[in-house]
């Protein structure tokens, strides 16, 4: 059991430390672009660094360091988002009155210099850890981006409990592109999908074959997809999108987000949750 426990809990503590700095420091560089790059451009490079140490490593401790590079690399990305950084060429709300498919190109390209800028990043993860003996920090930004991108879709599609007011003023057109229904036909699969692989990320842990840093890291995996599962599945619940944050958030969506679209159940993208 202590084999299980520290990798599951500094798993969880990172995602939800990591998700509420996000918030925080999207409101503490709100309406300030150089600081805010600045922040960005600081936690992302050293996040790199930290990434190229950790990949070196043999041991449990390795896996422990690259996970977390990996979460504030992500961090970094989603404030890149959150700021108006790095969202995408379109900046208004989607057309009326238009079929899906051209509500899904705009969509992209609301979002696009984002989607290009996580895919970057990703290849570059993922060439700092190639054939180096602990590749976490690159299997940890791989799921944080398939999982992301799982739910993104699903937003779109519709789901019930839309994420839009945990966004800022400045990107409250998104909320306009994504789907007004209760569930879609995709997220049953998206979570089905995610706990098999879930289940295998377990049984990889535990064997009997497998080293204290194969353990540690497909545990902090694990534990990192059954987070994002859970995420899903808030999609359809009726609870408070902020409802872990509400210390980094401040329920400032009550003076400061944008209103809902429509019947005020349109998603947008999904909280900055690093998964």
């Amino acid at each position: 059991m202590h084999d299980i426990l520290p990798p599951v809990a500094f798993a969880v503590f990172t995602w939800w430390i990591g998700t509420g700095l996000v918030f925080v420091a999207e409101r503490a560089v709100r309406g300030h672009s150089t600081r805010a790059l600045a922040v960005i451009a600081a936690t992302a490079a050293l996040s790199l660094y930290v990434i190229v140490l950790s990949g070196a490593t043999r041991d449990a401790a390795g896996a422990y360091v690259g996970f977390a590079a990996s979460v504030g690399l992500w961090g970094a990305l989603e404030l890149s988002f959150l700021t108006g950084l790095a969202t995408g060429p379109r900046r208004e709300a989607c057309s009326p009155d238009i079929g899906a498919l051209r509500r899904f190109g705009q969509a992209v390209l609301a979002l696009l210099y984002h989607e290009l800028v996580l895919i970057a990043f990703g290849i570059v993860v993922a060439a700092l850890c190639w054939d180096r003996p602990n590749p976490t920090a690159a299997c940890t930004y791989t799921l944080l981006w398939v999982m992301r991108e799982s739910a993104k879709l699903n937003l779109f599609l519709g789901v019930r409990n839309s994420a839009v007011e945990l966004l800022p003023r400045r990107l409250a057109h998104l909320g306009s592109y994504f789907g007004r229904r209760k569930v879609n036909l995709l997220l049953p699969v998206s979570i089905v999908a995610a706990t098999g692989a879930d289940v295998a990320l377990v049984r990889h842990a535990l064997a009997v074959t497998a080293s204290a840093q194969q353990n540690a890291g497909a545990l902090l995996l694990a534990t990192l997809l059954a987070l994002a599962i859970l995420e899903h599945l808030v999609l359809v619940l009726p609870i408070p999108a902020d409802a872990l944050w509400t210390w980094a958030t401040r329920r400032e969506r009550r003076r400061d987000a944008p209103a809902p679209p429509g019947d005020g159940r349109v998603a947008a993208h999904s909280a900055p949750a690093v998964s």
